[in-house]
């Protein structure tokens, strides 16, 4: 079966995200008798770093006990050598949140020694930060004298009488080691003090936790350059605003702390919501490589759901495997940001999910009226999913969270596509967006509204679901209102592409026939109550394209929202699809072995032999231009399928705002759940075909050049300079026979061999 995992994302206030009464329960990368606790290697030691707390505290979760309970219990077997608290003890800074948050660390005096770095919430007045008052300085709790700054790990703070600045020593895998742990938004001095304690101690490896360092996006925190487009920089709290106050960020701390020193290893820090999580490889100043590390899961289910990070660093002494355990669910979280291995000072790539070649699709079967009401949530489950798995979660009447893998969508990865896959449901019809940054952190969450009003009132509904990585090839892009491309969200489109014609009208050229080469699929990209409609152009030069709201009459004009497309051109891998006219029961253009019947009035039937809405999904989009006398747009109906009785599709297409059955063209293209859609495979400069593209290919395109097509690329019939170029493309291998190409004796050729030659790594 397919492990299905599921994402809760940034949505309301917090505090109405814990108290929800009905959860789905969730399903992780492991079964029960695998998620047992994974045994560290002989001669290996662990870190445990505790993300923030703060909603354990404030809502007397017992997730934090049993995190340090666990740790508690584990400090044998797991060699757990020290473990880091990363700040937001608490939400309020409040006596009754610092006796729970004792309540639990005390589990570790004299099992484990531990640092804290205080966050923003342990600050000031109800913890807003407003002074650097905390009671974490109290000696009843973990100031002087207090059993955390009595453990003989510490070895001083940089104030008499507070804790809120220490640093720690131990000794682990043979190595001594030096934690600093730092206040909230350090101090100019504090900064000062720091890089001081590490010039002492040269033969120390250096781990720096303070609060707010990483943002979620993998970069640190930089006010001078990026000021209030990073959520949350200390500089933007009213500390910052003090002019008797000095505030450092992740850059500043980066700058004038942590790149000095080569003995420094790594960096934790909290904070951060959005996904929660970041990390980033950086070259110090005298070139060691520095891993800092954001992990912050307070947006998830009751605060967290006991996730936190254990660091093994292995007997080698070079190898750290980072991952995230929940010791209240028992499971680890194996997303590609959760669970990775390092090496110390060396650099590491990015983190970055797996490419999805194929389009990865699931259908969502959803419990609950669909007439509108209080925004209570019911459960959610895939019943049918290609691989990788796809999660969804609740939040609210209408809005669904999607993963892919474990993972959220970044919009700037792909497209999010989604289509209706009830008719009627309760009496109402529906539709369906896929909203870039409705719930915070750039991630892609569905929004579904009732059919045929202006306003916004979400329903249950089913529907099914499509992402299409664009680094597996895809072409589309996310679109802003205005027209332009967003930012860094687009694949094989250029701005020249697209052009706004008026209010919510745009027009669309990808340079292919849109009747006859492929099909383009449109979404809402909001949370805003908006379809999209689209229109092949008559002579195929492009697309007619309009976002309105989908209560909307029939007009020339739009609504100015973001919206999304996908094109998919006929010579996708398995595309069974196409342009149909409704109107006249016929296909304009098509792929695949199918049948279409138009029942009666705005309802079809899609047979595919094979495959019936169990075994895959439908994309949909209207796709006609049309005209009432007076004015030329696309057609303002809405779409939506569902299975018949006879596991065929059953497609309905109603006018927006009376919801009444009409006929209209459409673009439809199904997709299985067992062997899903992928690009194409392009022309390979394999010549050879030894399943590489080496420097014996080069020898067959001499060979080949302006004589015969047996170095063809480009599939145009001959062996030419575009197949060379096909080649540099493509090279894998080790050069070694370029010196040998005299011929052709084209300088411009020659150029351009000696141009790669200098590309080639050394």
């Amino acid at each position: 079966m397919n492990h299905i995992r599921f994402t809760i994302l940034q949505q309301w206030p917090f505090a109405l995200v814990y108290r929800l009464a009905i959860l789905l329960p969730l399903a992780f990368s492991c079964s029960k008798a695998a998620c047992e606790v994974l045994p560290i290697d002989p001669g290996s030691w662990t870190l445990a770093v505790l993300p923030d707390t703060q909603n354990y505290t404030e809502f007397n979760y017992p997730h934090f006990t049993t995190q340090t309970q666990w740790i508690a219990d584990n400090a044998v077997s797991h060699n757990i050598k020290y473990v880091i608290h990363e700040g937001d003890v608490t939400e309020h800074n409040s006596v009754t949140q610092w006796d729970r948050g004792l309540t639990s660390m005390n589990l570790l005096n004299g099992v484990v020694p531990y640092a804290i770095a205080t966050g923003n919430h342990d600050h000031g007045p109800s913890g807003f930060s407003g002074n650097r008052d905390s009671l974490f300085n109290d000696p009843n709790y973990f100031g002087p004298g207090s059993p955390y700054a009595n453990q003989a790990s510490v070895g001083g703070f940089f104030e008499t009488g507070k804790t809120d600045n220490s640093y720690h020593t131990f000794n682990a895998g043979g190595q001594d080691w030096l934690v600093l742990a730092l206040e909230w938004a350090p101090r100019d001095e504090v900064v000062v003090w720091a890089d001081q304690i590490v010039q002492n101690h040269p033969d120390h490896l250096t781990m720096m936790a303070t609060h707010a360092y990483m943002y979620y996006d993998e970069t640190r925190y930089d006010w001078a350059t990026k000021g209030g487009s990073q959520s949350w920089n200390p500089h933007s709290y009213p500390l910052g605003s003090n002019p008797a106050e000095t505030v450092n960020d992740g850059q500043e701390l980066w700058d004038d702390l942590v790149s000095k020193h080569d003995n420094f290893r790594m960096t934790f820090s909290g904070h951060v919501i959005g996904d929660g999580t970041g990390f980033l490889s950086s070259t110090g100043d005298m070139g060691n490589e520095v891993h800092q590390m954001l992990a912050n899961y307070q947006f998830k289910q009751e605060g967290g759901n006991g996730d936190m990070r254990l660091l093994e660093f292995k007997p080698d002494g070079k190898t750290v495997v980072v991952r995230t355990y929940s010791p209240v669910l028992d499971r680890y979280d194996a997303s590609y940001d959760q669970e990775f291995t390092l090496r110390l000072n060396e650099y590491h790539e990015p983190l970055a999910p797996a490419i999805n070649q194929h389009a990865v699709v699931a259908n969502l079967l959803v419990v609950g009226d669909a007439a509108p009401g209080g925004n209570t949530v019911g459960a959610i489950t895939v019943p049918q999913s290609s691989l990788p798995g796809v999660g969804t979660l609740q939040l609210n009447r209408g809005d669904y969270e999607i993963s892919v893998d474990g993972s959220g969508l970044v919009y700037q990865r792909g497209i999010l596509l989604a289509s209706i896959t009830q008719n009627l449901r309760d009496g109402h019809r529906a539709t369906v967006e896929a909203g870039r940054n409705s719930y915070g952190g750039g991630l892609m969450a569905l929004s579904l509204t009732k059919a045929g009003l202006a306003g916004v009132t979400e329903v249950n509904f089913n529907n099914s679901v499509a992402w299409f990585d664009f680094e597996a090839g895809w072409q589309g892009a996310h679109v802003n209102s205005n027209g332009t491309l967003a930012t860094d969200a687009f694949n094989e489109v250029e701005q020249s592409m697209l052009n706004k014609q008026g209010l919510g009208r745009y027009s669309l050229d990808l340079g292919v026939n849109s009747q006859s080469e492929g099909l383009l699929f449109a979404i809402g990209n909001n949370n805003s109550n908006t379809v999209v409609q689209t229109a092949p152009y008559s002579d195929g030069s492009g697309w007619d394209m309009r976002v309105q709201h989908n209560g909307a009459a029939f007009s020339a004009t739009g609504v100015d929202r973001n919206f999304s497309f996908i094109y998919l051109p006929y010579d996708t891998e398995g595309m069974i699809g196409g342009l149909y006219d409704g109107a006249t029961d016929s296909h304009i253009s098509s792929a695949g072995d199918f049948t279409m019947s138009r029942l009666s009035t705005g309802e079809y039937e899609l047979t595919i032999l094979g495959e019936t809405p169990e075994t895959g999904m439908l994309l949909l989009t209207i796709s006609d231009e049309y005209f009432d006398g007076s004015i030329t747009a696309p057609n303002n109906n809405l779409l939506s399928y569902e299975p018949t009785l006879s596991d065929t599709f059953l497609i309905n297409s109603v006018d927006a705002s009376g919801l009444i059955l009409e006929d209209s063209s459409f673009s439809w293209a199904f997709i299985s759940f067992d062997d899903p859609i992928a690009p194409a495979t392009g022309p390979s400069a394999d010549f050879d075909g030894d399943g590489d593209v080496d420097d014996a290919d080069l020898l067959q395109w001499k060979s080949s050049y302006g004589v015969d097509a047996l170095a063809d690329a480009d599939s145009d019939g001959d062996s030419d300079g575009q197949d060379f170029l096909a080649w540099q493309r493509q090279y894998t291998g080790s050069l070694t026979v370029a010196t040998t190409v005299v011929e052709p004796s084209s300088l411009t050729l020659l150029a351009l061999l000696s141009a790669f030659m200098k590309r080639i790594p050394k």
